[in-house]
This record gives structure tokens, sequence and C-alpha cells, in this order.
């Protein structure tokens, strides 16, 4: 005899099991890493970029002027990254497994003034870019800003145009990636004329080590890995909104009530003056505004 399980309860045990796959995009047993061997393509997807003290604020990389293929190729998202705000597209870096590159030219740039104001706005907002490389977050800043001095005040902005990554690998798999510009002088965007092109050549290296970590651990993707600060920022602003709106609100409520009694308490008053001095009877007179709930409540 064959016993036939009760539907509903397999589908709420499963259930938890299928949201769980949809949202990280990998089945049971499967860690998303990517066997290579040396020379393999290694694919570097840009992500997005926003601000550095607002990282829900993103938007697609190439809304900026930077270099770009002339075909843009978006790679196929989870249900997990899409709800993060991933953006990712395939990128012009030509990365290969264990080989290293020194300053390859990645592209060449004109850029108009509109262009430039448009970079120099995103670095003084802090715009933080996002790479991927086999499933391993990359950031970095879009640029550099310096402030110095009060009298003079001096207010220098600069773009990244030479990006060097460092990878590590274990074995056939790629352990952990990053970015640096430690040794790169940013490309300054001050005074340009309105009417002039600013002509730019970005540049990028790859540096390849080997590492004894077996395992990626906090490595994996949603981890900024210390890159965001942790700090609580308790958003004053919108809590004072918060409460004088809900005062304004109370404080309407109140008035209107105040000047809806008031004049019923009047007109009672009145009813009760007129209703003694005459000699009529008590229930010729008919209850108004708020009284009338009484034949509601001492209802048969």
């Amino acid at each position: 005899m064959t016993v036939v399980g009760n539907p509903r309860s397999w589908s709420c045990q499963w259930l938890p099991i299928l949201i769980l796959l949809l949202g990280t995009g990998h089945g049971p047993g499967v860690e998303g890493v990517t066997h290579y061997k040396a020379g393999d393509p290694v694919i570097l997807y840009v992500n997005k970029v926003g601000p550095y003290h607002n990282p829900q604020e993103t938007y697609h990389y190439y809304q900026l002027p930077v270099c770009c293929p002339e075909k843009i190729r978006h790679k196929s998202l989870s249900l997990g990254e899409v709800l993060d705000g991933d953006r990712m597209a395939e990128s012009l870096y030509e990365i290969r497994f264990r080989e290293n590159v020194e300053k390859r030219i990645l592209c060449h740039m004109q850029l108009s003034s509109a262009q430039v104001e448009q970079l120099r706005q995103a670095i003084e907002e802090l715009y933080y870019f996002e790479f991927v490389v086999d499933d391993l977050p990359i950031r970095g800043f879009v640029g550099y800003m310096e402030e110095s001095g009060f009298l003079p005040h001096s207010h220098k902005i600069g773009l990244w145009t030479h990006l060097d990554f460092h990878l590590e690998f274990h074995g056939d798999r790629i352990i952990f990636a990053n970015v640096s510009v430690r040794d790169v002088k940013p490309h300054s965007l001050d005074g340009l004329r309105p009417d002039e092109f600013l002509g730019l050549t970005h540049t990028y290296s790859v540096r390849w080590s080997e590492t004894s970590v077996e395992r990626r651990s906090d490595r994996r993707r949603g981890d900024d890995g210390g890159f965001f600060p942790r700090t609580l920022e308790i958003h004053w602003l919108s809590i004072i909104n918060s409460m004088v709106l809900v005062f304004l609100l109370v404080g309407f409520v109140a008035v209107i009530l105040m000047r809806v009694l008031r004049n019923d308490l009047a007109r009672y008053n009145l009813d009760e003056e007129t209703t003694s001095a005459g000699s009529g009877d008590d229930f010729d007179q008919g209850d108004n505004g708020w009284k009338i709930i009484h034949t509601d409540v001492f209802r048969f």
C-alpha cells in the first residue's frame, strides 16, 4: 500500500529551499567557482557606480563617459543579483589566467566639456565603481579630489586613467581580486575651456600571484570587504521632518475637533436654556451633531 504525503506540507517544506536557490542563483553543493587553465580568458564585468556615502544609490557603469565597447553585452543575472541592483556587462579588459600584463592600452577617448563636467561632478560626490571577476567584487574610486587650506583655497580634481589589478590564485581557481591606484598619478580635469576637448588614454595592468589560501571564505559576492563605512549614520533631517509632520497632523485634528465640539456644546446649552424657559416638551427637541450617536448606542 502506497502512502501519498500531503501536497500542502510538501510545498511548505520545499518553498524555503526554492526561494534560497532563486536568491543565490546557485544550486545546492555548487560554490560558483570557475576552474581555469593557464592562458584561459577571465571575463571582467563592469557593474555599477554610485556615491560612496549612499551605497543604495547606484547607476550603470557605462552611464559615465568611460571606455565602452561598441555593442554592450549584459550578463544574465539571478534574482538575488537583480534585487541587489547589479547591472553587469562585459568590459574591454583582456585578462588571462596567470598571465601578467604591464600597462596595456584600454582605449583612447576625446571628452567634450559636458562629459568632463559629468566626471567632475561624479568625483566631487565621491563616486565609487564596482567590477566583478569570477563572482568576486572589485571596488575603487572613479577619481581623486584634493582640497587644502582656507586662504588660499585650492580645489583639485583628477581622474584615474590607469588601474592596477591584483589577482591571487590557488591551483586552478581565483581566490582574491583587488584594484589599486597606489603608484598612479591622476589626470587633472581642471582648467579646461568650454570649447576644448580633453584627450585621455586609459591603461591597465594585471599582476597574478599564488596564495596558500584554498577557500575564498569571506571574499564571496555581497561582502564589501570593509570598503564601505560601518559607522551608524543617523539621518537627523528625516527624523525632524517626520516629527514636524506628526505634530502638524495632530494639531490640525485637535483644532478641528475642538471647533466642532465647541459649536455643538454651545448649541446644546442654548437649546437647554430655551427649553427650560419655555413650556414645550423635552421630547420635541431633536439632537444635533455628535449626540446623534446615542440612537445607535442605546438601540434595543
